[in-house]
């Protein structure tokens, strides 16, 4: 069911894009990743949908940042985020871009193991991540090679964790590594 609905914002969103572009959205991406490398509890792909903003005059002190929105939606059932934050791009050549960002990210996943349900706490410990904090730093690096000037395509590696900072006691965290496609509005 997840699945569908993912599709169906997929859909939606493809179809808003003259609409998105005219918001300050520069950039639409559609990936899907390998979910949990680090630890596996919370194996199988995510599908990922992000949108970049153009970089707003207040953040050139900083290197004019993007602004992006991301969603992650497990085709497993298992966790699904929304994240926010900045990414930084540096063009190493005419077609390959690298990118760096940090942000935050919110998650319906599982925060620790529950005292009161024994046969639940075992499942839980082996097949899903504990992760301690509804809220989760992200980070994450990436490379892009454009196709034309409006797509492009990329690698990009991901992390999600509270870093014991936003919350203590549990933090496995996940790390990801996966494909994008690209496509760059008004070019």
């Amino acid at each position: 069911m997840k699945v569908f609905w993912g599709v169906s914002l997929l859909a939606i969103s493809l179809g808003a894009s003259s609409a998105w572009a005219e918001s300050g959205l520069e950039e639409f991406r559609v990936g899907v990743a390998a979910h949990d490398l680090s630890d596996h509890s919370e194996d199988g792909p995510q599908i990922t949908l992000e949108g970049l903003f153009a970089s707003p005059d207040v953040l050139k002190w900083a290197y004019s940042p993007r602004p992006y929105l991301q969603a992650s939606i497990s085709t497993q059932g298992n966790t699904n985020w929304l994240a926010s934050g900045l990414a930084w791009n540096w063009g190493v050549s005419e077609r390959l871009d690298l990118e760096a960002s940090f942000g935050l990210s919110i998650h319906d996943g599982y925060l620790n193991i529950p005292d009161d349900d024994p046969q639940r706490a075992i499942y839980l410990k082996e097949n899903r991540a504990l992760l301690g904090s509804r809220v989760l730093f992200r980070t994450s690096l990436g490379a892009d090679y454009a196709l034309n000037d409006q797509w492009r395509v990329g690698v990009f590696w991901e992390h999600h964790s509270h870093g014991q900072i936003l919350a203590s006691g549990r933090n496995q965290g996940f790390d990801e590594l996966g494909l994008r496609l690209g496509y760059r509005f008004g070019r």
